[in-house]
C-alpha cells in the first residue's frame, strides 16, 4: 500500500478514537443529567459570582496566613523549587553521552 493510504488510514482511526471519546461522554452527561445531578446548577447565581470573581483583589482570593504557617509555607516552597530544580538536572544528565568506561 501506499505510504498515503496508511497514513489517511492512521488519520481515520484517530477521528474514530475521538468520536468514540466524544459519544462516551455525552451518555455520561445524559445519564447524570437523567439522574438529577445537574439540578443544583440552576441555584447558583452566575451573575454574582462572576461579578465577584472580575471586581475582587488579588490580596481577597488568596487565604491570609498565620506567621508560622506564613513561615512554613516559605520552607515548602524553597523545598518545591529544590525539587524541581534537581529534577531539571536529571533531566540534563540523562541527555548527557556515556563515558567510555561506562560500557554502554
Amino acid at each position: 500500500m501506499p505510504f498515503v493510504i496508511l497514513l489517511m488510514l492512521a488519520f481515520g482511526y484517530v477521528l474514530h478514537g475521538f468520536g468514540a471519546a466524544a459519544d462516551g461522554a455525552s451518555h455520561l452527561i445524559d445519564s447524570l443529567s437523567h439522574a438529577g445531578f445537574f439540578q443544583w446548577l440552576g441555584s447558583i447565581e452566575w451573575s454574582a459570582m462572576f461579578k465577584w470573581f472580575y471586581t475582587a483583589e488579588v490580596t481577597q482570593m488568596a487565604p491570609q496566613l498565620s506567621f508560622r504557617n506564613e513561615a512554613l509555607h516559605d520552607q515548602f516552597q524553597q523545598f518545591m523549587d529544590m525539587q524541581f530544580q534537581i529534577g531539571e538536572l536529571k533531566r540534563q544528565i540523562l541527555t548527557m553521552p556515556a563515558l567510555p568506561t561506562e560500557g554502554f
